[in-house]
């Protein structure tokens, strides 16, 4: 089975297996890997909920499943007992929250990490070579310093916050790639036809600059929320930024080679950069 025929179901089912054998790590990422496919999936968020330790994001995942399915009882008892948990001031499950067992599909919980004796030496498990007392809050792993990521409720180890991260802010190389061309060709584009107009107005081409800037600026996000997927990111900003220069840079440049300087071209483009970066926040 590839990646590319695996269905949201398939990985569910992946998901709630690890979680019967106890493997939360490989259950979190198999659930994000469905809410990809489906970010509808009930099952789905009802199996993050399952696997993730911290009651308040359970309680986000509940509400996610309910705002889909809201008359849907599981969810709903499960949400319950979290917040009864948060209202007695309790931040984390011990070994995974407690959903109800359904019928057709019942979901085990996951048992209870092994406790380490205070006589042995806990390594990190991306680092071997380290000694470490600190345990991420969320899988239970040991973890570095270096590896710690610190989150309101304690250290996470980097798969964890990674899980955590918003599915539209997890721009991949690809995805780069693709807005640099989008935003490359469009700025070829935009330039010439930009240039022209700007030319063509004359002593007015600030204002015309500034009243197409924003449009202009708003088109090419909107492109490049099609292009991506909606991605986000400041990695995805500045691939952005650097393509739509480069893309201007040609039309500017013969400009300038011809005796003039296109100010209000400039200004043109930067309102158009500013714009977009602005939506891809």
């Amino acid at each position: 089975m590839t990646e590319s025929t695996i269905t949201a179901a398939e990985l569910v089912a992946a998901g709630r297996a690890a979680l019967i054998a106890g493997d939360t790590v490989t259950a979190r990422l198999r659930f994000r890997e469905a809410l990809e496919i489906d970010p509808h999936s009930v099952d789905a968020l009802l199996g993050m909920a399952t696997a993730l330790r911290p009651y308040r994001d359970k309680r986000e995942y509940l509400l996610r499943a309910l705002a889909v399915d809201p008359e849907n009882s599981e969810a709903r008892a499960t949400l319950e007992q979290v917040e009864a948990r948060l209202a007695a001031g309790e931040l984390l499950a011990p070994t995974g929250v407690q959903v109800r067992e359904r019928e057709e599909a019942a979901v085990e919980e996951p048992p209870a990490a092994p406790v380490t004796p205070a006589s042995e030496t806990l390594v990190c498990y991306r680092h071997p070579q380290r000694e470490t007392g600190l345990r991420c809050i969320s899988c239970g792993r040991p973890i570095c310093t270096e590896c710690a990521r610190a989150t309101p409720v304690g250290q996470i180890c980097p798969e964890c916050a990674r899980e955590r991260t918003p599915v539209n802010y997890q721009v991949g190389p690809t995805q780069l790639l693709v807005a640099g061309v989008v935003a490359l060709i469009y700025a070829l584009l935009v330039t010439l036809v930009a240039g022209v107009v700007i030319g063509w107005a004359g002593f007015f081409g600030f204002i015309v600059a500034f009243l197409l800037g924003p449009m202009t600026g708003n088109a090419l996000s909107r492109l490049i929320d099609w292009a991506t997927g909606r991605k986000r990111g400041r990695m995805l900003m500045i691939v952005v930024s650097v393509a739509y220069a480069c893309g201007s840079l040609p039309y500017i440049g013969f400009i300038i080679l011809l005796g003039g300087f296109p100010l209000a071209l400039l200004f043109f483009s930067i309102i158009v950069v500013t714009t977009a970066l602005a939506w891809l926040r």
